[in-house]
């Protein structure tokens, strides 16, 4: 008894390991995950990325000015052109233009559209890692509170059994029981190492993905909290989802950007229009001493009117671009579609099975109690009570196991249906 004793205080202590401190619950464990993880800092790099991109695509629209120069050393010989001799010379010129673009034709625009578009896909597809990251962060925490009941459970088992066994020895030792009840009692504490070996295993694995997702070991955890709301019924749902889905809107975003990149290209055939203004000191360029100081405001317009059928082309690539980019959104909606009504019948099934699980779990334990009982006044023989501790240890398994996977599933729908 005292080894078994020993180990359950072993087996607390190691699920136990903050002591006293409070306990984290799932929610701060989902804002350690968001706050740690690197995929969801890489989607937040790229919406700021888009960011830039659309940006870049505003400043189009407005003027430049841009400064060149240059400066060399050199001699300069005119061959006695207007009686110029040859002589060492440093040319130099400086020019400074300004532009404003009035016409381009649909460019610009198009191009502001392509990228706010982007824009928009981009932050969607951060709020999508973002998601994936919260029901990852609901899993990993349900599994390490389901697997830390399989070993307290299988842990209080072996402690039992250890002594069953030893009883066992004893009995035979006085001639009150036979070799073959000590080796059933051994291949049933050999079974229930076996079982605490696994769901060790099972821990570790489940702590593991934890502390990756959070960033931090899993200390005390709280219990699972109740399963948070969802839509009232299936056609709310796919309703919800249709309308707030990530997956959906970030689909519809790319056919948007999709349509910009069609006008943007029917767009480049069109001639553009600007006004420009230039200032320009040049000296010793074309012979010694040199000298020209100039300004020029006026007009520049381009219009390329034939490029051997690569206009027509590019509007062809466009146009195939956004039919694939429409399938594509058809085929998310879908894939929604199916995956809220999959969803839904998983909530509902889970629910049904912690049910049934709550009754079975219920029902071992009474069984059990009655079999001590039975055992304790010499109704049954002793390995009838170890039967009875593994019924009620595989309940209680199906029971934690009920548990999370209703809040799993739970969390799964409210996500699908853009609910955070």
């Amino acid at each position: 008894m005292r080894s078994g004793a020993l180990l359950i205080t072993a087996t607390l202590t190691a699920l136990c390991p903050l002591g006293t401190t409070a306990a984290q619950d799932l929610a701060a464990a989902i804002a350690d995950a968001r706050a740690h993880s690197p995929a969801l800092v890489a989607a937040e790099a790229e919406a700021e990325a888009a960011d830039a991109r659309l940006a870049q695509a505003r400043a189009a629209a407005g003027p430049t000015a841009r400064v060149e120069g240059s400066i060399g050393y050199g001699r300069l010989d005119p061959g006695g052109y207007f009686g110029l001799s040859a002589d060492e010379v440093t040319p130099s010129a400086v020019q400074l233009v300004g532009e404003y673009p009035l016409y381009a034709g649909g460019r610009i625009t198009s191009a502001i559209d392509q990228a706010a578009a982007g824009q928009r896909a981009a932050r969607f597809g951060t709020d999508m890692a973002r998601q994936n990251l919260t029901l990852a962060t609901v899993s990993g925490y349900a599994e390490v509170l389901t697997a830390r009941e399989m070993v307290a459970s299988y842990a209080a088992l072996v402690a039992a059994l250890d002594e069953i066994v030893r009883h066992a020895a004893l009995r035979y030792d006085v001639g009150d029981a036979t070799s073959s009840d000590v080796a059933q009692a051994k291949a049933r504490r050999a079974e229930g190492q076996a079982g605490l070996v696994q769901s060790q295993g099972r821990l570790a694995a489940a702590e593991a993905r934890f502390e990756r997702l959070t960033g931090k070991p899993a200390g005390t955890l709280a219990p699972l909290p109740p399963r948070p709301e969802v839509p009232a019924s299936l056609g709310e749902a796919v309703v919800a989802a249709t309308l707030a889905n990530v997956m959906l809107a970030q689909a519809g975003s790319s056919v948007e950007g999709a349509e910009a990149g069609v006008r943007a290209t029917k767009a480049s055939n069109r001639p553009t229009i600007g006004v420009f203004a230039e200032g320009a000191r040049v000296r010793d360029q074309f012979f010694p001493d040199y000298r020209a100081d100039s300004v020029t405001v006026g007009l520049r317009g381009r219009w390329t009117f034939f490029d051997s059928g690569a206009g027509g082309a590019r509007v062809r690539e466009a146009r195939a671009n956004l039919t694939a980019s429409e399938a594509r959104l058809r085929q998310a909606r879908d894939e929604v579609t199916q995956a809220v009504i999959e969803a839904w019948s998983g909530l509902d099934s889970a629910e049904r099975s912690l049910e049934a699980a709550r009754e079975g779990d219920a029902a071992a334990r009474e069984a059990l109690r009655g079999t001590r009982l039975e055992v304790r006044s010499g109704a049954r023989a002793p390995l009838a009570e170890l039967d009875a501790e593994r019924e009620a240890i595989a309940a209680t398994a199906r029971l934690a196991e009920a548990q999370a996977s209703v809040q799993v599933a739970a969390w799964r729908l409210r996500l699908l249906c853009g609910i955070e």
